[in-house]
């Protein structure tokens, strides 16, 4: 999490130097206490240099290093995203083999977030039909239709049960 909020930082700086940690809070969406500790540790590390432009008012500038490292870092989540995409590319296939093709499709099932879209994408990519539900009563009703539910919360907050249907949490196979 420091990784991810330290590239916003100095990502927001790579915008202009004239700015504040409030409007860098405000800009990335990070505490001002947030900024001020990130700020504090890049200006150590030599990745922020600054520059008093008055008695109150202080400029950030990113450096070279700076630069380098938000480049390292950038590449550093592509390549975590992408392996992330790997894993869940190969869970659904094992899901879908392993309980076979569902003659009423698949299901997902959760919260409109990242994994979805992650899902979905697979999904098509591997010919799958899916449909979205993202509350239970969007849920297939019971009975033989067969569907193959995929969800991917958490078990000690979501326990499903959908007479009928196979329910599976993806998050164990990834």
């Amino acid at each position: 999490m420091e990784l991810q909020s330290q590239y916003q930082v100095l990502t927001y700086l790579s915008h202009g130097a004239d700015t504040s940690q409030r409007k860098i809070a405000a800009g990335t969406g990070l505490s001002p206490g947030m900024v001020n500790i990130l700020l504090q540790r890049m200006v150590k590390k030599g990745l922020v240099k600054l520059e008093r432009v008055n008695g109150k008012t202080l400029r950030y500038i990113l450096t070279p290093l700076g630069m380098a490292e938000k480049t390292r870092l950038a590449y550093q989540y592509v390549q975590h995203s992408y392996q992330q995409i790997q894993r869940v590319s190969q869970a659904l296939a094992v899901v879908v083999n392993e309980f076979g093709p569902p003659a009423a499709g698949v299901v997902f099932f959760g919260p409109p977030d990242d994994i979805v879209e992650v899902l979905k994408m697979v999904a098509h990519y591997q010919g799958i039909s899916y449909r979205m539900a993202h509350r239970p009563e969007e849920l297939p009703a019971g009975g033989n239709s067969g569907s193959l539910i995929v969800t991917w919360q958490d078990e000690a907050k979501q326990t499903l049960t959908v007479t009928g249907h196979q329910v599976v949490n993806i998050l164990r196979y990834i």
